[in-house]
């Protein structure tokens, strides 16, 4: 299966990208709780990165073993501080949904890469 790239800029995005990854997540191989956990985590990231950075890109990296996700953004980052409340709080529920869970964060925005394996 093909890596794919979704250029969001809006919510109506968000939902497309949303589905799309979804079906990705099914045609994987993924139980149909996982396949909820994987698409309402991208989502969350998603949300982020539109409403606080004005937009980004998600990028889907299907493998046998399972799926990667990196969510990138150009915002001006956030503190790492923050995480365990208020904007971080979306962070903590998409780590408990899927296996890892990286950020990488400075002047130049947000990258996020979350993965699933298969089982």
């Amino acid at each position: 299966m093909q890596e794919r790239v979704f250029h969001l800029q809006n919510m109506a995005g968000i939902i497309i990208m949303q589905e799309s990854v979804k079906k990705i997540a099914e045609t994987m191989g993924f139980d149909i709780y996982d396949q909820h956990r994987i698409a309402t985590a991208v989502s969350e990231l998603a949300r982020n990165a539109v409403k606080y950075a004005g937009g980004g890109t998600v990028e889907v990296y299907p493998s046998e073993e399972g799926i990667e996700i990196i969510c990138r953004d150009k915002g001006r980052g956030m503190s790492m501080r923050g995480v365990s409340h208020g904007l971080g709080i979306g962070l903590l529920g998409v780590e408990h949904m899927m296996d890892d869970l990286t950020i990488d964060t400075g002047e130049n925005g947000t990258s996020i890469r979350i993965r699933k394996w298969l089982r």
